[in-house]
């Protein structure tokens, strides 16, 4: 892995230091996430869904198969 310096305006370095807070998260790991995502839309790289972290949104309604869920996401 490669180190780089990076300069931010005192806005988005708190608004990533309190996000980085308050994921339990280190602020490198949130920046390299972000190059990662940026990076892969510029190279017309299409991401699944499934590739997305999970996110803590509290407790299961239902538990849905990976077919169930395609169905309701494709379902028009």
């Amino acid at each position: 892995m490669k180190a780089i310096s990076v300069r931010v305006n005192e806005n988005d370095y708190l608004d990533l230091k309190s996000l980085a807070e308050r994921t339990g998260r280190p602020m490198s790991e949130l920046i390299q996430e972000a190059m990662t995502e940026y990076l892969g839309r510029r190279r017309g790289r299409r991401v699944s869904i499934f590739d997305v972290p999970r996110h803590d949104s509290g407790a299961l309604l239902k538990p849905w198969t990976r077919e169930e869920l395609m169905d309701e996401m494709l379902d028009p």
